[in-house]
């Protein structure tokens, strides 16, 4: 893994910019969780609605209770979960009410791609993720398959090679508030 395109990344990310990057899944745009003109400025590369939700992506279970009031066993174990799994949590702090949703949760993710997971440790803090690509158009799989628009429109892509193996898919999607569990995507 390259620390200097790593390094690059990570400046660009604590200016503000945005950054096309791979994930587990499939590849996405991310910027700081904490900087609220920059969430929104995906939402413009995009073309999204901005009341859709994002991801914020974490490198570990500590990582999020610094966000997260009360945790749960239960919550924990979904959130430590081998498979891609993105869980769905209440009782934020810390970070912006613009990237909440409207019933004031917010998606978060146990990064498993390693060059994401070494960029979010290194920055330490969380930055938000959502799929590149157009509102409307398929998801990036592979860097190959990222729109020219969405790659003229962000400010750096962390494109590295490496022998992780992504699954290609989006992630599951499971809300948790309290002992209610509810599966949005399997």
């Amino acid at each position: 893994m390259s620390s200097v395109e790593l390094s690059l990344a990570i400046q660009h990310l604590k200016k503000g910019n945005i950054i096309a990057c791979p994930t587990e899944t499939i590849w996405g745009l991310s910027c700081l969780a904490s900087n609220e003109q920059s969430v929104n400025r995906i939402f413009e590369i995009k073309n999204r609605p901005s009341h859709k939700s994002v991801i914020v992506l974490v490198y570990n279970l500590e990582m999020i209770q610094q966000y997260v009031k009360n945790l749960t066993s239960l919550q924990e174990k979904h959130l430590k979960s081998t498979n891609p799994t993105t869980v769905i949590l209440n009782e934020i702090q810390n970070l912006p009410n613009s990237i909440l949703a409207k019933d004031q949760t917010l998606a978060f993710r146990i990064v498993k791609h390693p060059l994401i997971s070494e960029l979010i440790k290194k920055l330490g803090e969380p930055i938000v993720s959502t799929s590149a690509n157009l509102s409307g158009e398929s998801s990036a799989r592979k860097f190959e398959e990222l729109s020219p628009v969405i790659l003229d429109r962000v400010d750096y892509t962390l494109n590295l090679p490496s022998s992780f193996t992504p699954t290609f898919k989006p992630s599951k999607i499971v809300k948790i508030i309290g002992e209610k569990v509810e599966i949005i995507r399997a």
